[in-house]
């Protein structure tokens, strides 16, 4: 972030936290007086549910026990004890007094759990049930506790929660009544009404209905429950099951606030409408206060872009006093300064080069001129002297005269090539063509040289000045040929894809280069060749750049020597045959 920015954002931070400071306890007071109306109308709906649980469970208890002492469950056990009761008319009997009830469950057993009638579940009469099993083990004659009974329905055998109590019938021990009240959608229906908010069973094991609830309304809704935190006690679980034991399932039950939130919504909305006005007020004043104190800044920003970008005449004019002034003016001066210096560099690297320029061409032409003047002398000495082979010798003295200034004339040709080399005009190309049009200017290889073609089929086609990177080519193999000279050998033409790029490679079987000379072949002025002027790589290297290539080179000693052109392909194209 700028100086501007930063400082606009210290106004606005220093504005606005008195106001967070002052406004923020009065939220948070109203939040926990939230917390705790929530607390309360939650606590008062589990005390109704926990009361209704009981209630119910008290009219399971006391179904039990009338049943047991009732007349229907005596004339029952009178006929078993007499051995008059008939299997098939007990089964139904339970289903009967269940109806009339209104119970869920009822069933009649001996005291191993073996069912005599069975009012929610008639198939079983005659079996054992465990579930009425484990009732009369685990739980006391009387006391009515939760449990998971079987149950027939339209569906097939469900289970279903109830609160159950069983009683021995009198006169009768070994007989045993259990009664059981429905903890269904009804249940939650009426504790709901009695609890002012919304009831749900949930069976054990299975994920709260409502654990973190979503909070309602919009965006500034949400904003307020995040600022000012909406009471997370939304929903209340009251455990199901026997004392002692894991629970079967949980009662849930969920209090409304709304009232109450939207009060503390109207509350927030304020506290952030002061606060934001606060907040903009404060970064409207910080940004004109900053933009004065930066203003000389900025501008030594721009003169510092302008210095870096290379305009050595840039000034800053901006008005300052104290350290950003001092800061101005040492600036001003380092950009003088900085002109006077590149101008000196500038005039001592261009009599540095002049000076390499001429001590390279005098070095080079200083070389023909001595077998020139000793041609001179001799013919001079000859003709003094009448010799009668003088015809003779000036024939061979003119022809190495005539053979040290083409000498001469190459080296001017090679420097002045070197100092100006024309623009390129690029043209698509296939790779192919550049390599038949090289071997066309080759149809008899000097003798003991072999030239081999290989191109890769379907080679996209590139886009540079084709006369420029033919005469690439055509230098490379020349000096190919000259490393086989003396022993002969194979040079190999080839066009090939690499890494996306094009390759035309020229490769001979020479000596190689040397590891030492490898990294320098691409120099200028370096040469490992009698009379060699050190241009030819020089000036090919900057063709194949100026090209958009690049000039590669690889050599093991006694192995030949590969030099690469690599030019990028272009994204689409026909491909060359």
């Amino acid at each position: 972030m700028r100086l501007r920015g930063q400082l606009t954002l210290v106004f606005a931070v220093f504005a606005a936290v008195p106001m967070l400071l002052a406004v923020w306890p009065l939220t948070r007071a109203l939040s926990d007086a939230l917390q705790a109306e929530y607390a309360s109308r939650l606590d008062g709906a589990a005390r109704a549910v926990e009361g209704e649980l009981r209630r119910m469970g008290g009219l399971a208890e006391a179904a039990a026990r009338e049943l047991a002492r009732g007349p229907e469950v005596h004339a029952l056990s009178r006929e078993r004890a007499q051995g008059l009761l008939d299997p098939g008319d007990a089964a139904g009997l339970a289903s009967k007094w269940m109806a009339a009830r209104g119970l869920a469950a009822l069933a009649v057993t001996d005291a191993r759990g073996v069912v005599v009638s069975s009012g929610h579940l008639p198939g079983r009469a005659g079996d054992a049930d465990p579930e009425m099993r484990a009732l009369l083990a685990g739980s006391p004659a009387g006391r009515a506790v939760p449990a998971l009974v079987s149950r027939a329905t339209p569906g097939g055998v469900e289970p279903h929660l109830v609160l159950l109590a069983w009683d021995a019938v009198p006169g009768d021990p070994g007989l045993r009544v259990a009664a059981g009240i429905s903890l269904g959608p009804a249940f939650a229906e009426r504790v709901a009404a009695l609890a002012g908010g919304d009831v749900a069973l949930r069976a054990a094991g299975d994920e709260p209905a409502v654990v973190a609830p979503e909070v309602e309304g919009g965006r500034l809704h949400r904003l307020v429950a995040r600022l000012l935190g909406t009471p997370r006690a939304r929903v209340r679980s009251i455990p199901v099951g026997a004392p002692g034991s894991a629970p079967l399932a949980h009662v849930e039950v969920t209090v409304p606030a709304t009232g109450l939130e939207n009060a503390q919504e109207t509350v927030a909305a304020v506290f952030l409408a002061i606060l934001g006005a606060s907040i903009v007020a404060a970064l409207l004043i910080g940004h004109l206060a900053a933009r004065l104190i930066t203003r000389p800044l900025d501008a030594l920003r721009g003169g510092a872009a302008r210095l870096a970008a290379g305009d050595l005449d840039v000034r800053v004019r901006a008005r300052a006093t104290g350290e950003i002034g001092d800061l101005v003016v040492a600036f001003n001066a380092m950009t003088a300064d900085l002109r006077a210096s590149r101008e000196r560099a500038a005039a001592a690297e261009r009599v540095a080069a002049w000076q390499e320029v001429a001590r390279r061409l005098a070095h080079e032409v200083k070389n023909p001129l001595t077998p020139i003047a000793m041609s001179v002398a001799t013919l001079r000495d000859a003709l003094a002297e009448g010799r009668p082979d003088f015809p003779a010798l000036f024939e061979e003295g003119a022809s190495a005269i005539q053979e040290e200034v083409r000498r001469l004339k190459r080296i001017v040709d090679e420097f002045s090539r070197f100092a100006r080399l024309p623009a390129p005009e690029p043209v698509e190309v296939a790779p192919a063509e550049l390599v038949d049009a090289l071997l066309a200017l080759y149809p008899a290889p000097p003798p003991g040289v072999r030239l081999e073609r290989a191109v890769e089929p379907g080679l996209p086609p590139v886009r540079v000045d084709r006369d420029q990177i033919l005469q690439v080519l055509i230098n490379l193999v020349r000096n190919g040929e000259e490393a086989m000279a003396a022993a002969g050998g194979t040079l190999r033409v080839a066009a090939r894809l690499d890494a996306g790029d094009v390759l035309l490679e020229v490769s001979d079987t020479g000596p190689g280069i040397p590891a030492e000379d490898l990294p320098r072949v691409l120099e200028p002025y370096f040469t490992t060749k009698a009379g060699g002027t050190g241009l030819g790589l020089a000036i090919a290297e900057r063709i194949v750049r100026e090209n958009g290539g690049r000039l590669e080179v690889r050599s093991t000693p006694g192995a030949g020597a590969t030099f690469a052109v690599r030019i990028p392909a272009p994204a689409s194209g026909p491909a060359s045959p």
